[in-house]
């Protein structure tokens, strides 16, 4: 069973996107893109992915994210984007060539955690 899931954390404030395994590209688009849609409902510019147990990202979704998901999320207000890092070696180097020109390219501000409760640290104090 995936247990991947998209919601809206009232604690954080924020939206949160917690992905297990390795997700088909239609999967994968389906969750990001409620997570836009969850941010934009309820006006927040704060998201956690917890991704410490993905696989790897496919190059469809990794393009995908370049050339929609990012610029959808800065259209939709992202600020602050908190990652619990995979211990997966292959899908942290995914994640890595997508979020390597997030910050510069969309003014998002990307900080990475091994913690996912660090991480919900630092995102309540943003």
């Amino acid at each position: 069973m995936n247990e991947t899931k998209t919601f809206f954390s009232s604690e954080l404030n924020a939206v949160v996107l917690e992905l297990n395994g390795f997700l088909k590209t239609e999967q994968f688009i389906e969750f990001a893109l409620e997570s836009n849609d969850l941010r934009k409902k309820h006006s927040v510019y704060k998201q956690l992915n917890n991704i410490q147990n993905m696989k790897v990202l496919t190059k469809d979704i990794q393009n995908w994210l370049e050339d929609v998901w990012f610029p959808e999320a800065k259209i939709s207000g992202l600020k602050y984007f908190a990652f619990v890092v995979p211990n997966d070696t292959f899908g942290k180097s995914s994640m890595d060539t997508v979020n390597s020109e997030a910050t510069a390219k969309y003014g998002i501000n990307i900080e990475y955690f091994t913690d996912k409760e660090v991480a919900k640290q630092w995102l309540v104090s943003q």
